[in-house]
């Protein structure tokens, strides 16, 4: 018979445990891969304490999936804006050159969550959100009016890549506050906001080009992202956060480090405190490392497919017009992709429902993408699978990562991961650019043949991370 391994229920017990009694030595830890005996009444106590339903929990998923909608979904739609721009305002500079505008955008976006996560876990999303909003707007409408390669650096690298790294840890960490037996299914519907504008933003622009041109098709993006993001300011909500004690404790081990390893010289104490609450400490569990190695080859094999699927497909004689199509085929689908997975997985496990996908990613990539890119048709298929089975990347991720993460302590664990997730998209974007190079057919493939690869990696690591919390065991809902 099947066992649900659910390592942050745990957590969640021993903080009540800790609360009540006062005995933290007596924790009862598993390293080992064993079935766990759960406490059945205390268990029900933990999972009472999140509503798990009601107007204020699905009011906060309503304003997490809106406002991921235009932080996701521009991340998904970056092609949309890569290709234009690449034929277009910066037609006559390289493609290298070109992809750093991308790959710093989307690195900040990732980097920014290391500070933020701390930030969230104490102080909550509001302010977050509202400083996201801002430099979302004022970026966008910037780089409407950019011309060269540093104004786009400027306006969408550093502006709108920043605000998109403030918004998105508070966006998704905050379903943890409000959900527990439905998690898993909450993360899903709040992430396919990413999809939503994924399929939007790409028919958007489509249209927008053509009739208005890039300025104003860029200043409506501006505004439409501005609605999405005054939404979730109003409707995202905390549960808990850090106590004062907790935060006092946090303070007074950076002050013992200060003292002890650089003896008393106090200039270093604000960056001893800020690295002390970015849960490093947490690398040393084999699952959450292992999960960061996962995330970390899975992301960049996505972030690869969405930035140059639209050129690939303009490569092979396809319209640019057409291939923004493609991008809308594969964000539609990716709705389903992390619906449907994220439904299954609070019966079935999350970490079991991520490996299933990223398999899926693997034979779509390899059976259909590599041997038959060259066909309009295969492009259309491979668009509808890989959009579907790469949906699990993003969405999955929270899930699995609030599974062996106490609550309290997310929001680091999460930035801490995006932190990781930002150097692979610093460095993979340009990196696919050089494959790329001229755009001749074997390079194209060879820029496949990466993705590939990336995704099987991502699937291995994933695996790693399951097999260091339950072992080599199969039937585990895990």
């Amino acid at each position: 018979m099947s066992k649900t391994i659910d390592r942050s229920m745990i957590y969640e017990l021993e903080a009540a445990e800790e609360r009540a009694s006062a005995r933290g030595s007596e924790e009862n830890e598993r390293s080992d891969g064993q079935d766990i005996a759960e406490p059945v009444a205390d268990s029900q106590s933990i999972k009472d304490e999140y509503p798990d339903g009601g107007k204020k929990a699905y009011s906060v998923l309503l304003g997490s999936f809106l406002g991921l909608i235009s932080n996701l979904g521009v991340i998904n739609s970056i092609g949309a804006i890569q290709a234009h721009v690449s034929t277009n305002q910066l037609l006559h500079v390289k493609t290298s050159t070109v992809s750093w505008i991308f790959s710093i955008y989307l690195a900040l976006a990732y980097a920014i969550g290391l500070f933020i996560g701390p930030i969230f876990d104490r102080k909550g999303p509001r302010w977050l959100l509202v400083s996201a909003t801002v430099l979302i707007t004022v970026g966008f409408i910037a780089t409407a009016n950019s011309t060269n390669v540093w104004q786009f650096i400027l306006s969408l690298s550093i502006c709108v890549g920043v605000g998109n790294g403030i918004a998105m840890t508070p966006l998704v960490g905050v379903i943890n506050h409000w959900f527990f037996v439905k998690r898993g299914n909450a993360t899903g519907i709040a992430t396919s906001g990413g999809s939503v504008g994924g399929l939007v933003i790409p028919l958007m622009l489509r249209s927008l080009y053509v009739k208005y041109g890039f300025q104003w098709a860029i200043r409506i993006l501006a505004f439409f992202c501005l609605a999405c993001m005054v939404s979730a300011v109003l409707l995202v909500e905390e549960r808990v956060t850090k106590t004062k004690e907790e935060v006092e404790e946090e303070e007074r081990q950076a002050e013992e480090i200060v003292h002890s390893k650089i003896k008393g010289n106090s200039i270093f104490l604000p960056v001893i405190k800020v690295f002390k609450s970015l849960s490093f400490k947490s690398l040393k569990e084999p699952n959450y490392s292992f999960l960061i190695a996962g995330a970390f080859s899975a992301e960049l094999s996505l972030i690869l497919i969405v930035t140059y699927f639209a050129t690939y497909a303009i490569a092979q004689g396809i319209s640019e017009s057409t291939s923004y199509i493609l991008l809308t085929v594969w964000n539609s689908t990716g709705i389903l992709g992390r619906w449907i997975p994220g439904y299954l997985s609070d019966k079935f496990g999350k970490f079991n429902m991520n490996i299933l996908m990223l398999t899926g990613l693997n034979f779509s990539i390899f059976v259909v993408w590599l041997p038959f890119g060259s066909s309009l048709k295969a492009l259309y298929a491979f668009a509808a699978l890989g959009g579907f089975f790469s949906g699990s990347i993003l969405s999955m991720l929270p899930s699995c990562l609030g599974q062996i993460s106490p609550v309290r302590e997310f929001g680091g664990r999460y930035g801490l991961l995006s932190f990781f997730l930002s150097f692979g998209n610093l460095i993979g974007v340009p990196i696919g650019a050089s494959i790329i190079g001229d755009g001749s057919q074997h390079n194209y493939d060879m820029f496949v043949v990466l993705v590939g690869i990336l995704s099987t990696l991502g699937t291995v690591f994933w695996a790693v991370s399951r097999y260091y919390i339950v072992g080599t065991r199969l039937n585990v809902i895990v």
